[in-house]
């Protein structure tokens, strides 16, 4: 581990264990960072994102173990995290965690994530709680991997650190997928294919 490296990763935990909003490097783009369990701070990340309450934010955690955590494991999802995470799939899965508002959505359904960037998994367990997810831009304005860019477009909200880590090699946004029992829907499409997707979870689903 490189000095910069370290000094990156304490000071952007410190931040974030204040309650503060950070930006984070992750394997897609930069992301707008906050303790995923705090009601305020995910609060205040909509206001910086400009974005409406009941449209949810993602969740970054550092292992699919982690779903265990937050009572969103299924035997159906197994195979799917164990060749595809860390990486660009998003899973809305249901669960009873009490996650704050912002975060889930009122069906119970959380979007899940594991980044394939060592950084940000790194930070998700040196604060020992999962992160939100949501791209680092204001809403309808396009995502970035240029830390610059990013530091002129949020020059006037309350960031409390840019970490200066670069992102991943992803060049789109995770791949969106919910799973409804033996239903599979793409939300979003991404890196991940629907084709891929199927290849690892066979013809025992329905494909939309």
């Amino acid at each position: 581990m490189s000095t910069k490296y370290k000094i990156e990763l304490e000071e952007a935990a410190i931040e974030l264990e204040s309650g503060k909003i950070i930006t984070i490097p992750t394997d897609t783009f930069y992301g707008l960072a906050c303790d995923a369990t705090n009601a305020g701070t995910v609060k205040n990340l909509f206001k910086i994102k400009e974005r409406e309450i009941n449209k949810p934010v993602p969740v970054l955690i550092a292992d699919s173990k982690d779903l265990y955590k937050f009572n969103a494991s299924s035997p159906l999802i197994d195979k799917l995290v164990g060749q595809l995470w860390p990486g660009p799939l998003t899973l809305i899965l249901e669960t009873n965690y009490d996650f704050p508002e912002g975060t889930v959505k009122n069906n119970g359904c959380v979007g899940f994530r594991v980044p394939d960037l060592k950084f940000a998994r790194d930070l998700i367990r040196m604060i020992n709680r999962p992160l939100t997810g949501t791209s680092a831009n204001i809403s309808n304005f396009s995502e970035t991997k240029d830390l610059d860019i990013l530091k002129n477009n949020l020059k006037e909200k309350d960031i409390g650190k840019f970490v200066d880590i670069s992102c991943g090699s992803e060049d789109l946004p995770s791949t969106v997928l919910k799973i409804d029992r033996r239903k599979i829907k793409i939300i979003r499409k991404g890196p991940i294919s629907k084709s891929l997707i199927k290849s690892i979870l066979g013809d025992d689903f329905k494909y939309e």
